[in-house]
């Protein structure tokens, strides 16, 4: 890479800055006696009277002081990301908003969901069979396209209750959902709905058992394909996000300061310009995660995960993850920098200045500093005394805007304030920005399955992700919103697919299925109707309906032996 190349991509740190950041820096160490000195040892015996110490208001120990000497922050990491930041990847212009959501959407993930989904069903009709009489029949590729089709739509068009797509009233009908499919097709797919192999996994209690193992591959899956997608810019975001959720789950989080209190948590990397999501982490809670340092551990294992380590990344963090350890370990082995506000019980903190009611901070706009090592720390007044600790920046100062009532008029002025909290409230809202949009659209059905409510809130991000890589195309030439975006990924899906119908009692059966495959009577629990008998009454047939506990397994229907269980599998015309 050039050095033209090189004062593009390091976001302000042109050749000559470096240069003159070197010479400052080796100006530090000739000052220290450190330096290639022709008369070192005078050096050496001088230094302990030349060298600055804490002095001014610092006075305090632990190394804090507030000379702010170049020479202990080091050389800046210059910014060398994987290849250009932004989409990894140049769509054509003809490409539509379905073409940007299957990047992520693939027909690998949908194939893994229709085998998981079978296999559970099956499994569900072995061993509950009176809970599971319908036939299944397994899902193509069409259909399942079409059924999320479907959810997405209702995600959009938000209704009570999911039968009343399915209504006959003029004034509640939606005839897209029973001309594409069923209600009882929908919610059969919708009840065996499973994305891991259950029988699999050790139980808990077994030291290899995961909480999470019902969304892993899921998780694994999406992770993968936002990281080959795009190339976060320099400003990341990591924090923390809620997915709803009241039901029974060992690791279900109560968060009161949150819009959805209940739910499942997840900690999310993002890039901080446009919010696209680039790692999701979900919480299995305190008993699979040791709770020591786990701020610090989240952090790392998002940096890890998404590749960004040792590539000069600016990282920026809430009071959650922020502390000056984590700070330290990130300059100094992971080649990031980082940015956030801090709780004042942090140990290693100068305490001199970060309590409760630090002197000299008084007024808006009053603030104070201290550094140690790369680290700085700044206290500032606003409403409310902020605490940011910092190794992207020093003790520059910025502006913020802030309304000011003078004499019973408010008016907007620049207040003073480290530039740290500047960039602080410009970047921090990344996963915020990305968690808003993810909540507008996403189909919130009702259900006892948590790992159905966490994989639409990852489908939903997945989206989010596609909308924000149709905006970033260089071949885009069309200002879409979101909600069209939505709309035309739910069009693409379902794209016309309509199941097959016929009058009559419905069954998921197919004919060829019925009279061609081999089935062999079955014992149910429970007696119930015969289901060829009754069919055969309705059509205006004199046949009494017999009561039966046998039946046939694989088409979930009750049938008298021998006669109505020879008859229905062998006669194509078995209800005349």
């Amino acid at each position: 890479m050039s050095s033209d190349s090189e004062s593009d991509e390091f976001e302000g740190f042109s050749r000559a800055e470096l240069d003159e950041a070197e010479a400052r820096f080796q100006q530090q160490l000739l000052l220290q006696g450190i330096g290639d000195d022709s008369d070192d040892l005078e050096s050496d015996e001088e230094s302990d009277t030349d060298v600055p110490g804490p002095a001014g208001d610092a006075g305090n120990t632990d190394g804090w002081h507030d000379d702010f000497l170049y020479f202990e922050r080091g050389l800046p990491h210059l910014f060398s990301p994987t290849g250009r930041t932004g989409p990894t990847r140049v769509m054509s212009h003809d490409k539509t908003p379905l073409d940007f959501f299957t990047l992520f959407f693939n027909h690998v993930l949908l194939e893994m969901l229709i085998e998981q989904t079978d296999l559970y069903a099956k499994l569900q009709k072995e061993n509950k069979p009176e809970e599971n009489k319908m036939a299944w029949v397994r899902p193509t590729i069409q259909e399942m396209n079409a059924f999320f089709g479907l959810c997405f739509e209702m995600g959009i068009d938000r209704k009570p209750s999911t039968r009343m797509y399915w209504s006959t009233d003029s004034f509640l009908q939606s005839p897209l959902h029973s001309k594409t499919m069923s209600r009882d097709r929908f919610t059969q797919i919708m009840r065996y709905l499973h994305f891991s192999d259950s029988t699999q996994q050790p139980l808990p209690g077994d030291p290899n058992y995961d909480p999470l193992y019902k969304v892993k591959p899921l998780q694994t899956h999406f992770n993968t394909a936002f990281k080959q997608e795009y190339t976060p810019n320099r400003n990341i975001t990591v924090d923390e996000t809620m997915i709803p959720f009241k039901g029974r789950v060992q690791f279900k989080q109560y968060m009161p300061a949150k819009p959805h209190k209940w739910g499942v948590k997840a900690w999310v990397l993002a890039d901080s310009q446009n919010s696209y999501i680039q790692y999701v982490d979900i919480y299995p809670g305190k008993n699979a995660t040791p709770q020591t340092h786990l701020g610090s551990s989240v952090v790392k294992r998002c940096l890890q995960q998404s590749d960004l380590v040792g590539k000069g990344y600016h990282l920026y963090t809430d009071n959650f993850f922020t502390s000056p350890e984590l700070f330290s370990a990130l300059h100094d082995n992971f080649g990031t920098y980082a940015c956030g506000t801090v709780r004042i019980n942090r140990r290693g903190l100068p305490k001199d200045i970060m309590c409760k009611k630090p002197t000299g901070i008084n007024e808006r706009g009053d603030m104070k500093f201290r550094q140690k090592g790369p680290l700085v720390a700044s206290v500032w007044r606003d409403k409310k005394i902020v605490n940011i600790l910092s190794t992207i920046h020093d003790h520059s100062i910025s502006q913020v805007k802030r309304r000011v009532n003078i004499n019973g008029t408010f008016s907007r002025q620049n207040v003073d304030c480290p530039k740290a909290v500047a960039d602080y409230t410009c970047n921090m809202g990344g996963v915020d920005h990305a968690d808003q949009y993810i909540q507008y659209y996403c189909y919130n059905h009702k259900t006892y399955k948590w790992s159905k409510r966490v994989f639409f809130v990852l489908m939903e991000m997945a989206k989010f992700n596609a909308f924000k890589l149709f905006s970033l195309s260089t071949n885009n030439q069309t200002s879409m919103t979101f909600l069209d975006f939505s709309i035309s990924v739910a069009k693409g899906l379902v794209n016309g697919y309509t199941s097959e119908t016929r009058r009559g009692r419905p069954s998921l059966m197919p004919m060829e299925n019925r009279l061609v495959q081999r089935h062999m009577p079955y014992s149910f629990d429970k007696k119930s109707r015969c289901h060829l008998c009754y069919m055969r009454s309705q059509n205006s047939r004199e046949v009494p309906i017999k009561q039966t506990k046998f039946g046939c397994f694989d088409c979930g229907k009750h049938l008298c032996l021998p006669e109505c269980f020879t008859k229905y599998h062998t006669e194509r015309n078995c209800y005349n």
